[in-house]
């Protein structure tokens, strides 16, 4: 029973540690894209663009099987971040094609700033959380529960 109790801690250990290395990584990606500076070019806009898509799917593929040894208040706290990031990457994409990537690139770091950091920053405190505190009950509990 201890080794099995053992192993769901080191489970969900790595679930979290590798749903924040991901999460940072995007965060990271849309810091990279929306700060290119000297002269633009669209081939390396394209080219960050598409890593943040790549790095967003990655998240997304990589979270929802792991999601199940998070607490409520964690993947709520995820899945805003990613529901933003995936929001302002459709709006970045959208505007830079009507209106081209120069004129948007200081409008996108402040949106980022704004509205994803903020978020980032909630998604790990919840998942550092779940790093300090054991579980109350496991998952086979709640289920018992009448």
């Amino acid at each position: 029973m201890i080794e099995a109790e053992g192993a769901r801690v080191g489970r969900r250990r790595s679930a979290v540690v590798e749903i924040r290395k991901h999460l940072a990584g995007l965060y990271r990606g849309f810091v990279w894209w929306t700060s290119l500076y000297g002269e633009v070019d669209d081939h390396y806009e394209k080219e960050r663009r598409e890593l943040v898509v790549g790095l967003h799917d990655e998240l997304s593929n990589k979270y929802l099987p792991r999601s199940v040894w998070l607490t409520e208040g964690s993947r709520k706290k995820v899945e805003n971040f990613l529901s933003m990031s995936e929001e302002l990457c459709s709006e970045f994409s959208a505007e830079i094609e009507e209106r081209g990537y120069p004129r948007l690139r200081h409008s996108m770091e402040r949106r980022v700033s704004k509205k994803l950091r903020p978020l980032k920053t909630e998604a790990e405190s919840g998942l550092e959380t779940e790093l300090a505190e054991p579980r109350s009950r496991g998952w086979r509990q709640h289920l018992r529960r009448p």
